[in-house]
């Protein structure tokens, strides 16, 4: 049996080649000299996702760097008492509402602060991603949660090779950027691996409320957005339509290339909505929409086939997120906020 030691530098780098090697457990702790469960710690510690560029396919690897990180991480923290102590129901309640409900640490505090949940354990947004980053919590890493906001590096402006098909957002009316009232949305497409997945997501955001809506497209056409939206007039009815969806604000990807599709009603042809297109290059013009769309990501990475994904099975991911704690909401939902508007009825 091996003993029990503190790995260094380059015992690290030895893992890594061992590992990737497709060495066991069993076999690196014998070649390194320590106990097996200092390799599985040490796997745990450095355990993080790479991801393809090429194909933005993922996958979990060990990461000498990370692992070095954490350790000295730990070292200056050793002697410090942890503000967790035993509370092993408050580990146990972190640990479930990541890895199993996708909560983000900052969703999570929301989430005790508002049902007022009771642990020993009250600690801040900060002191919860650092003992994450420690290995607190078992099965949990810096790859389960969404990172906290980091400034990016500025990319250079590309400029626009076609004209947008319809109405430019500049035309639309200034009151809407101010988020005063309920039917104005912004629509977006979440799409799986390049050249594998036929079906995509339709996604909807209400601009006041986030509220989603989340549909499936067989084909990522515009025919299919097209016959998504003639759906929802279905089953809101033409009036029920126009009152709920006043505007819709959309980017310039060749699916909501059909103008007169997306805003003409399937009965009549007048207009069912008011379309506008954002400017090239410009995903911050429907922000909300781009945040939501990160919320999908939790449950279907960048890379993923999506053609087994049923109607059913993105309308649980709806509801997940119709549902989830809002920061800037003070910790309430998308659900709670739009019941509180005449629109809600329309809904049901």
């Amino acid at each position: 049996m091996g003993k029990y030691k503190n790995l260094n530098w380059n015992n690290r780098l030895q893992i890594e080649a061992l590992w990737k090697a497709k060495h066991t457990v069993k076999e690196i702790a014998e070649q390194i000299g320590v106990h097996q469960s200092t390799i599985y710690r040490e796997l745990k510690r450095g355990k993080t996702v790479k991801r393809n560029s090429s194909d933005w396919s993922e996958r979990t690897i060990y990461s000498p760097d990370l692992a070095q990180s954490r350790a000295e991480e730990n070292q200056k923290e050793k002697g410090r008492p942890l503000k967790v102590g035993n509370d092993w129901e408050f580990v146990r309640f972190v640990e479930d509402m990541i890895i199993h409900k996708r909560y983000s640490p900052a969703a999570i505090l929301a989430v005790i602060k508002k049902e007022n949940l009771k642990f020993d354990t009250q600690i801040c947004l900060t002191t919860l991603y650092n003992y994450i980053k420690m290995d607190l919590f078992l099965g949990v890493t810096m790859a389960e949660c969404p990172y906290h906001k980091s400034r990016k590096k500025q990319k250079r402006q590309k400029v626009q090779k076609r004209r947008n098909v319809g109405t430019s957002i500049e035309l639309r009316p200034k009151e809407i950027q101010g988020r005063d009232e309920v039917g104005h949305w912004e629509m977006d497409t979440v799409v799986g691996a390049q050249g594998k997945s036929k079906q995509s997501f339709l996604v909807l955001t209400e601009r006041k409320t986030r509220y989603e809506i989340v549909e499936v497209l067989k084909e990522h056409t515009a025919a299919e957005v097209v016959r998504i939206l003639d759906k929802l007039e279905r089953k809101y009815t033409e009036k029920g339509f126009r009152r709920l969806f006043k505007t819709i604000t959309v980017d310039n990807g060749t699916e909501f290339s059909d103008f007169d599709g997306l805003k003409r009603s399937r009965r009549n042809k007048k207009d069912r909505t008011q379309v506008f297109y954002c400017h090239a290059y410009s995903s911050w013009e429907r922000g909300s929409n781009e945040n939501n769309n990160k919320l999908i990501r939790r449950w279907h990475p960048k890379g993923t086939v999506l053609d087994d994904v049923r109607t059913a099975d993105i309308k649980k991911i709806q509801e997940w997120m119709n549902n989830y704690p809002r920061m800037m909401f003070d910790g309430e939902s998308a659900l709670e906020r739009i019941r509180g508007e005449p629109e809600a009825v329309l809904l049901h």
